[in-house]
C-alpha cells in the first residue's frame, strides 16, 4: 500500500474540521486531475484526457459526498476556515505533469489514481 510521507500534523478536533480536511483533499485531487486532463488534451492525447476527466468526475462525486455529509452532520457546507493545517503529500501525480505526454498511458494513470486512493486511506487511518 502507498504510504504517507508524513503523519497528519495534528489530531482532528471537530466534525467541522474533519469535513474541511476531506473537502480540501478531494478538491485538490479533482483540480490536479483536471490539470492533467487539460495538459493531455492540449498535447493531442484526447483518449488519455478522457481518462483524467473520468477521474475528475470521480473526485467530484467524492466532493459532493463530503458536502452532503457536512450538511447532515453540522448543517453547513465544509468551511476551509476550520483548517488548522493542510494535508500534505497525499496526492501525487507521479510526474505525469512533467513527463512527455507520450510516456503517460491509461494503465499507469489509473494505477496512479489507485495509489492516491491508498494514500488517502492511509491518511484517514
Amino acid at each position: 500500500m502507498s504510504r504517507l510521507k508524513a503523519e497528519p500534523a495534528a489530531a482532528v478536533r471537530s466534525m467541522a474540521e474533519l469535513m474541511a480536511i476531506a473537502f480540501a483533499m478531494e478538491t485538490e485531487s479533482a483540480e490536479k486531475y483536471a490539470e492533467l486532463a487539460k495538459r493531455m488534451r492540449d498535447n493531442g492525447q484526447a483518449r488519455l484526457a478522457e481518462v483524467f476527466e473520468r477521474l475528475v468526475r470521480e473526485e467530484t462525486g467524492h466532493i459532493e459526498n463530503v458536502v452532503r455529509w457536512s450538511r447532515k452532520s453540522g448543517g453547513n457546507d465544509p468551511d476551509l476556515r476550520q483548517l488548522r493545517w493542510t494535508p500534505k503529500d497525499v496526492f501525487d501525480d507521479e510526474d505525469a505533469a512533467v513527463v512527455s505526454p507520450e510516456l503517460v498511458d491509461a494503465y499507469h494513470s489509473f494505477a496512479m489514481a489507485v495509489r492516491n486512493e491508498e494514500r488517502a486511506f492511509a491518511f484517514w487511518s
